[in-house]
């Protein structure tokens, strides 16, 4: 298989996180994600603060590199506008129906629906401000993306299968 770059971003609730995830082991892929981009150290001078921009580019920077050399997942972190010019880099967006993202995120996290409601309104509302402070796009146009997955009817197993069979299928894995 040639190299493969993936960015998935999703809506809270909608499983995109596990669907990576899922999708990383289908095709035998390392999946980043906040937290394990953010723990890749990069170089800081002692005592020198960096500013929120300059810890963004430093993360895409971070992206590059490893996409540079391995297949790679990207949950999130914009990638979708760091790879936007990459001819290896297929970008997805997942979503599901509100009422659906509501009832799994209540499950989640064992709170009441309302309250499930409310974290996925702030979450989605956080997500999107970063994105337009920092790459300065809307996640929700979908000319960002190649393909755009509403997973409301599907199990996470399903996307994630349809998903990997799309990607063998033209990478002729």
């Amino acid at each position: 298989m040639g190299k493969t770059i993936i960015t998935i971003n999703r809506e809270s609730g909608s499983g995109g996180r596990k669907i990576a995830f899922r999708l990383g082991e289908l095709l035998g892929i390392k999946v980043y994600d906040k937290a394990a981009i953010e723990g890749i150290k990069t170089y800081k001078p002692e005592n020198k603060k960096i500013t929120s921009r300059e810890a963004y580019y430093a993360q895409i920077q971070k992206m590059r590199d490893l996409a540079a050399n391995e297949s790679c997942i990207f949950v999130g972190r914009t990638g979708f506008r760091v790879f936007k010019d990459d001819p290896n880099a297929l970008k997805i967006f997942i979503f599901a129906d509100r009422d659906v993202r509501i009832k799994k995120m209540a499950e989640k996290f064992g709170v009441d629906e309302e309250t499930a409601a409310q974290r996925i309104d702030d979450v989605d509302n956080a997500r999107e401000t970063y994105t337009k402070y920092f790459a300065s796009a809307s996640r929700y146009e979908v000319r960002n993306y190649d393909f755009t997955i509403n997973v409301t009817n599907y199990t996470i197993e399903e996307v994630a299968q349809r998903i990997a069979e799309n990607i063998k299928k033209e990478k002729e894995i």
